[in-house]
């Protein structure tokens, strides 16, 4: 996925210019929980014509581009103009920039991860108005989120005493702190190195792994692809890690990091038929995209994927990376919002992720607190789809 937070998934360098760059030492970080590193005044949401509305670098995005008219301003004849909306699309993977917009009214919608939504519940519970309201899955990562470790390291129990990268706040946490409790270790087990960026820059967890002490890292697929030499093995030549290979990935926990939009309590109250309305065009903007990646050949999907490519990557020629990190998400539609939204029997739902995930993020102490995450009362069996 990214995904996410801190970051600015730029230009997915050529694997010719990386294989000439020169990495520098990347900056650690010591995480603190966000509500004492975020320090906002809370306002109310701006009375504004056009409602500015997330974005991460993630392939499930494609979603709410489709439903905009492929495009960052809502577009005529789109399903979001359908609904008597007006959106301003904006790509904010730095999780901290979007929880302060979110605080000071600037947007009342989060772009998030469960994980991402439940390290910052401190901070987003401090005042009522900012209570968090969960109104629509758009996927489950299944691959798009991996694991990649050198050293001859090819299983988690094996990371016992190694050093092993991960952005700090970003939706990795829940992945790794899952895959530790699985493999029957803890965070201690490991020495975890706390960066700042997901991609793009020398302090995220792929250019790290080109340090001679830096274990495994985590990141998402398509710098997984370059640094294992197309999942493979690395060789140290064309961007690879010498020995880096991919030891695992969502695609094998495929129900741990749950792509969501959150919105604020005081403006879904007031707000609840616009609300409505953009879990309508989100749910009929999925159904689009899915019609659409069936022929690549036909001009609008060429020009969703461009575009995508452009406002989520940096680059509107990487079709290719944002098709498969489309495919390496499964998108849920309506069936999958009801039960993750209101199926409290359902393994997988909003309540049962949200009490493993905050047990976790306690014993990490990324939080101080734990919450009742509410879902929306929005019927979504009468939603069309």
């Amino acid at each position: 996925m990214n995904r996410a937070i801190a970051v600015s998934i730029a230009t997915l360098i050529s694997f010719s210019a990386i294989s000439t760059k020169t990495f520098a030492d990347p900056e650690y970080i010591e995480p603190i929980p966000l509500a004492n590193k975020i320090t906002v005044d809370v306002g109310n949401v701006q009375d504004n014509e056009v409602t500015q509305v997330p974005l991460i670098s993630w392939g499930g995005d494609m979603i709410t581009i489709m439903a905009n008219g492929i495009a960052s301003e809502t577009q005529p004849g789109s399903e979001i103009d359908k609904q008597g909306l007006k959106m301003n699309l904006v790509l904010e993977n730095n999780f901290d920039k979007q929880i302060e917009d979110y605080m000071t009214g600037k947007s009342p919608y989060l772009r998030c991860t469960i994980g991402m939504c439940l390290q910052a519940v401190d901070i987003l519970n401090k005042d009522p108005r900012t209570r968090p309201i969960v109104i629509y899955q758009l996927t489950w990562s299944k691959g798009g989120d991996t694991l990649v470790a050198k050293n001859k390291i090819v299983s988690v129990r094996q990371l016992k005493g190694k050093n092993v990268a991960i952005q700090a706040y970003g939706p990795h946490v829940d992945f790794m702190s899952n895959l530790l409790q699985t493999s029957g270790m803890s965070m201690d087990d490991i020495n975890i190195r706390w960066m700042a960026d997901l991609a793009g820059t020398e302090n995220s967890p792929p250019d790290a792994l080109f340090q001679d002490d830096i274990d495994a890292a985590f990141m998402i697929l398509p710098d997984a692809i370059r640094l294992t030499n197309g999942l493979i093995r690395g060789t140290g030549r064309r961007g690879s890690v010498k020995g880096a290979q991919m030891i695992v990935s969502t695609f094998f926990a495929s129900k741990v990091i749950a792509d969501v939009y959150v919105v604020r309590s005081d403006y879904f109250q007031s707000n609840r038929d616009d609300v409505e309305n953009f879990v309508q065009a989100l749910m009929l903007g999925e159904k689009r995209v899915h019609e659409l990646l069936r022929d690549r050949m036909n001009r609008q999907t060429r020009d969703l994927l461009s575009v995508s490519a452009d406002i989520l990557l940096g680059d509107a020629t990487a079709t290719g990376d944002m098709n498969e990190l489309f495919n390496d998400a499964e998108v849920v539609g309506k069936e999958g919002n009801i039960s993750f939204l209101a199926d409290q029997s359902y393994r997988y739902s909003l309540a049962s992720l949200s009490t493993k995930k905050q047990s976790a993020l306690k014993e990490m102490g990324l939080i101080f607190s734990e919450y009742d995450i509410e879902a929306a009362d929005i019927n979504y069996n009468a939603l069309d789809y």
